[in-house]
């Protein structure tokens, strides 16, 4: 078969919408492969040599992402693989940025922020509290209600519903609890089940206005850091680790999948890496 024809029959395997991006990436391949080699490739005959050269051009030459330059190959892997011909080039490895999270210090400063007497204000000292003390994702506060939070004197939990609406309860440590507490004891009775109920007292919040209310808290409290819901959840997690808490316990608690996206919190935070290097 032809190029062109090698292309059609292999598109037909795909989704439309993989189709058609496996479909750029092998025109670009082909602009490529006729430019160095001035002839047509074919897919059967193609060498892992020449799939590394490509991968050098599309990574240290036009210095595209990691992720780009990996579906671009895997888009010329699979199409010589229709045509019976196995490359087993690997793709680039993705370095994971590294995690940032807030010390103490800077926690604390950030709940100053939002404190107040009115009840909004407890509100926002509370869905930091399930965030940074209990490592919630922000969509999992936001569709919080009521009948989720269970407080005792000595404990206390909360339950979650994360990706898939796979539930799962996480525990609540005192500083949660009180912030909870507190909240509670203002939160309108207007409003519905909701746990955490908008302005207008009507209905829950969305996670663009917490992720809104994140980012301004921190200002107010002089935080250099870019500072997100994502990083009160890294925060939780690095300080779990930090006082001994086990992979596997913060797996359950964040309600991860696959204990290797809870193994990145293993590693030195960004804050921690600048630390270290100051000295040598």
């Amino acid at each position: 078969m032809t190029w062109t024809e090698s292309i059609e029959a292999y598109l037909k395997q795909h989704s439309p919408s993989t189709a058609a991006m496996y479909s750029r990436g092998l025109a670009r391949f082909h602009e490529w492969y006729m430019d160095r080699y001035e002839e047509e490739p074919d897919p059967a005959l193609l060498t892992d040599e020449e799939l590394r050269q490509w991968q050098h051009h599309l990574y240290e030459e036009r210095k595209l992402a990691a992720a780009t330059v990996n579906w671009h190959l895997s888009a010329v892997r699979g199409m010589a693989r229709s045509c019976g011909n196995k490359l087993n080039t690997s793709d680039v490895k993705r370095v994971q940025p590294p995690i940032e999270t807030l010390t103490a210090r800077d926690l604390g400063r950030l709940v100053k922020a939002v404190e107040g007497s009115h009840w909004m204000d407890k509100r926002n000292v509370a869905m930091i509290a399930v965030m940074a003390r209990a490592g919630l994702r922000v969509g999992e506060v936001v569709g919080l209600d009521v009948e989720d939070v269970t407080l005792r004197d000595r404990s206390g939990w909360i339950k979650a519903r994360g990706k898939g609406r796979k539930e799962r309860r996480a525990p609540l440590s005192n500083e949660a609890r009180k912030a909870l507490e507190n909240y509670l004891e203002v939160r309108p009775k207007s409003g519905d089940g909701a746990l955490f109920l908008s302005r207008d007292e009507k209905a829950c919040l969305t996670s663009r206005s917490v992720q809104h209310m994140v980012s301004r808290a921190a200002q107010v409290a002089g935080l250099k850091q870019r500072v997100t819901p994502h990083t009160l959840r890294h925060t939780f997690a690095s300080r779990y680790l930090e006082a001994g808490g086990t992979l596997a316990e913060l797996r359950d608690i964040l309600g991860h999948a696959n204990i290797a996206t809870t193994d990145r919190y293993s590693h030195a935070n960004a804050r921690r890496m600048q630390k270290m290097v100051e000295g040598l």
